[in-house]
């Protein structure tokens, strides 16, 4: 569930928040549970690594749990939400994979090195589809990387979310105008990186997600367990954004953005126990009243 979309009803979700405000922990645990997966999506496109998303998502979360008492309902719980998690986002220490990827000219020499001369058969590329799945979405998350947390943010809840301006606009506390000329800088960036290096939007360009992926197959440095991406399985994130109106910025755009929208959105869980663990906490127990 987006909670950006235009079908998200606020209604049970206000009913939970004054239930949870109220002491009871069954309606905070439906509250955390009716966020937790947007965040942890959001935050893995930020972050890139799985650990370090999970652990984005559960510091947020545990900022909502022990900040719920001062919500007053000036504005909707979801704005109140989101200002949190993107604020906490950008100003959170970096980690590892941002450390990693500093530039587009870093990440450009990179994939130069990265990729053999040896194509993959289609036998290999449908042996090893998933493996190619996963590398191509690293490669992408790792584009945004190169953006400054300012613009990856933007990027993410404007381009890969579809949030609208105004909205997300809220969350950064700028104006929409602000948003919009901010997210048409992101995208220029991201999209000249893709011109000049991918080949999926140049056939020109050498660097191929099969090739790349028996590249570093054959260096050992694909780890099998760590295969997050199952395509058969999951649920891509254009099945879950909301639809962008304006027919020519989709012509446009539509072929450098559909790379990310159709990554996977991952149903992973990152709160088991986290608020049954907080709840037994005296200081959270006797904030909430609960028993």
């Amino acid at each position: 569930m987006n909670p950006f979309s235009e079908s998200y009803d606020s209604k049970d979700e206000m009913l939970l928040v004054h239930e949870a405000q109220e002491g009871s922990q069954k309606a905070l645990e439906k509250l955390v549970k009716l966020h937790q997966r947007f965040i942890y999506n959001v935050a893995l496109k930020f972050v890139r690594d799985p650990d370090a998303a999970a652990d984005l998502s559960q510091e947020v979360l545990i900022k909502m749990i022990t900040k719920l008492a001062q919500f007053k309902a000036k504005s909707s719980f979801r704005t109140w939400l989101y200002k949190i998690v993107v604020t906490h986002f950008v100003n959170s220490k970096r980690r590892k994979a941002e450390q990693q990827v500093k530039s587009f000219d870093e990440y450009g020499i990179f994939l130069d090195n990265a990729y053999t001369t040896e194509e993959m058969t289609g036998e290999e590329e449908e042996q090893h589809q998933n493996k190619i799945v996963n590398i191509r979405t690293r490669c992408m998350t790792s584009m945004l990387l190169c953006l400054d947390r300012q613009q990856r943010i933007i990027f993410i809840l404007g381009s890969i979310f579809n949030i609208k301006s105004n909205v997300a606009a809220k969350l950064l506390e700028i104006t929409a105008e602000n948003f919009r000329q901010q997210l048409s800088r992101a995208k220029a960036d991201l999209f000249q990186f893709m011109d000049n290096k991918c080949g999926l939007i140049n056939p020109n360009n050498p660097c191929r997600c099969s090739k790349k992926t028996k590249g570093f197959m054959k260096e050992g440095l694909i780890d099998e367990q760590g295969i997050q991406f199952k395509t058969e399985l999951v649920t891509q994130i254009n099945q879950i954004a909301p639809e962008k109106n304006n027919e020519l910025d989709n012509l446009i755009e539509g072929k450098y953005l559909s790379f990310f929208k159709q990554q996977v959105y991952e149903d992973k869980d990152t709160t088991e126990n986290l608020v049954s663990n907080m709840l037994f906490d005296k200081d959270i127990k006797q904030l909430f009243k609960l028993n």
